[in-house]
């Protein structure tokens, strides 16, 4: 019989979490409930306690307020609950809330310990992983379909282009995409039952360590400030829709002379052909990906591209780090980038990706190198990997940035959206190497130097049998389709569309104009097209030229992604959806009588 433990938070609603602007707070007074993905934890471990038997404990660390959550969890099925609740664990960031569960929950002998993917309040998907490394354990993050056979966990992990198949024995930590379960439904009279039963409550003396290694003390990262983000509202001109030829001239028309017809020319600032000398304490890493064919990614290319920025201003070098030998095979595209040093990490067990080999690699590397700041791209696969190399190492991590600044100490700022993107917190760290993890699509590639020439090193490191193994990758991107990143030209698809049949027709559209495809989280959530093409709050940010959007509602946790898109088209058959206050032309209209004369009017264009 598996023990197994489910850690959720308790988390304001977006919508109604209230920013006070001049204590530059969040005010957390409307309703509280528990994190979507933490939902999905719950709704698995009550799934495996009826086919497998398993013991369920739910866990959760805050406020006296937060029991009402722990409430919920039991109503909803959970065993057992516990409260990590002490002034002392009160303004930890990620690694210090990963410190006291994790110590907890190494007395506890769970085989199991499921979280959601992220809360929805600061967007972080830390925690997880940074408990796995601190108590030993493997970890699958962002599983969407689960196994257990005896001791092995099967299971399908999401990644950037589809997903993975991954094996893991016990014990381990899962965090649960929204596809692995559907939430719980709450029986008559259950939720009085669960007022009724013991919730254990545990203190920081209880946990056995210095009270400074929780809380606010024992937090390597602080918010200097935080900037409140105002997006202007977009003159948006509606055309009449009731003719469609004559609409999709009027369209045409109206994108020429906003000159969104034609390909960007782009002021992008030029790498040096110099090579700067590699500096302890000075330099930044950049830690490349590859995506299935071998290619570097372009987030890949667009850290190192700001990573070339910083090192010019810090003195010393830009080094990217790959996790194989295959690395310098690429050496000149990342040293025409900005990287004056290419160090690839050579050990058979790297060739085949698990997250705590990685983690172990790069601490290893780190410890004899000592650079400046560590820079990984916000993917799937360095959400995975990159909490835990801070676990390893004690460092303070920014999830999901937007950006990195330096202040006038040289010191990393790492500006991290939250609530909906309404606000942006810049956050430092007490520790060093500084490290970020940075959302692909968000800053600006440079003007590449084909004269540029990189050292290359390879570096054979020692590390530990892997806890999980990586059985095979998956695609399930249409090839028929341009790549969403660095697309010039976007299609959005919203639940407008109807369904299945409408993504159809409107795939048919974008491959007419030779654009690439996203969609709203409801339309991933449904299924209708893979994950990997969600634009918005907890999906990719793009920056195309022209981004037109098909039965979009434009609700905010989506525009957010949209911040950098030049020019929007917005079909809407509703004239009050929100996505006509994004948009620069509105069409009111049936989306499947506009879209085919706009394809028509395309098509000429093209011709």
């Amino acid at each position: 019989m598996p023990k197994i433990a489910v850690c959720i938070k308790q988390i304001p609603l977006i919508e109604e979490a209230n920013f006070d602007a001049t204590t530059k707070t969040i005010k957390r007074d409307g309703p509280n409930v528990i994190s979507a993905f933490d939902l999905r934890a719950i709704s698995l471990a009550v799934a495996l306690k009826n086919s497998h038997g398993a013991e369920t404990t739910v866990v959760t660390m805050g406020p006296p307020q937060a029991r009402g959550a722990l409430v919920d969890a039991l109503a909803m099925g959970m065993d057992h609950a516990v409260h990590l609740e002490d002034r002392a664990f009160a303004g930890a960031d990620t690694l210090a809330t990963a410190r006291a569960l994790a110590l907890w929950l190494a007395r506890g002998n769970f085989d199991l310990i499921m979280l959601g993917k992220y809360s929805l309040d600061a967007e972080t998907g830390q925690v997880g992983p940074e408990i796995a490394e601190l108590i030993g354990a493997a970890q699958i993050t962002g599983a969407r379909k689960l196994e257990i056979d005896g001791r092995t966990i099967r299971a399908e992990r999401e990644s950037d282009e589809g997903f993975d198949e991954v094996e893991a024995e016990m014990p381990a930590v899962i965090t649960c995409a929204e596809r692995v379960a559907q939430p719980v439904k709450v029986k008559p009279g259950a939720s009085e039952k669960a007022e009724t039963k013991p919730i254990q409550i545990v203190r920081a003396a209880d946990l056995g360590a210095d009270a400074k290694e929780f809380g606010l003390a024992g937090s390597p990262t602080w918010v200097q400030e935080v900037r409140v983000v105002t997006t202007p509202k977009t003159e948006c001109r509606l055309i009449d829709a009731e003719d469609p030829e004559r609409a999709a001239t009027e369209v045409m028309s109206a994108l020429e002379g906003l000159g969104a017809l034609k390909p960007r020319v782009h002021d992008r600032r030029q790498i040096a052909a110099a090579r700067r000398a590699s500096k302890r304490g000075r330099d930044v890493w950049i830690i490349c990906e590859t995506d299935l064919e071998g290619r570097i990614t372009r987030g890949t290319l667009e850290l190192l591209s700001r990573g070339d920025e910083l090192a010019s201003k810090l003195g010393g070098a830009v080094v990217a780090v790959g996790f194989d030998a295959g690395i310098t095979r690429h050496a000149g595209v990342l040293a025409s980038f900005g990287a004056d040093q290419v160090i690839a990490i050579d050990h058979p067990v790297l060739s085949l990706y698990t997250p705590e080999t990685a983690a172990e690699a790069v601490a290893k590397l780190t410890s004899i190198h000592a650079p400046w700041g560590i820079l990984i791209g916000a993917t799937e696969r360095g959400r995975d990997w990159g909490p835990r190399l801070a676990a390893r190492l004690g460092l303070g991590l920014t999830g999901d940035a937007i950006d990195i600044e330096l202040d006038a100490e040289n010191r990393m700022v790492a500006l991290k959206p939250a609530f909906g993107g309404n606000i942006v917190a810049p956050i430092y760290s007490k520790t060093f190497p500084q490290m970020a993890t940075v959302r692909p699509g968000v800053l600006e590639l440079a003007a590449p130097s084909e004269a540029k020439q990189a050292e290359i090193q390879t570096v054979r490191v020692e590390v530990s049998a892997p806890k999980s193994r990586l059985i095979k990758a998956h695609s399930t991107l249409d090839p028929t389709i341009v790549p969403l990143e660095g697309a010039e030209v976007v299609v959005g698809i919203g639940t407008g569309v109807g369904g299945p049949d409408g993504v159809t027709k409107v795939a048919a559209f974008a491959r007419v104009l030779g654009a690439a495809m996203c969609a709203t989280r409801r339309v991933t959530d449904q299924g209708w097209v893979p994950r990997q093409l969600q634009v918005g709050l907890t999906g990719k940010a793009i920056d195309p030229r022209l981004y037109i959007a098909v039965g979009v509602r434009g609700a905010p946790n989506h525009t957010c992604g949209l911040k950098r898109a030049q020019t929007v088209v917005a079909i809407n058959n509703d004239a009050d959806a929100l996505i006509f206050e994004r948009a620069n032309i509105g069409l009111v209209a049936d989306w499947e009588t506009i879209l085919p004369a706009l394809q028509d009017a395309f098509q000429r264009r093209l011709q």
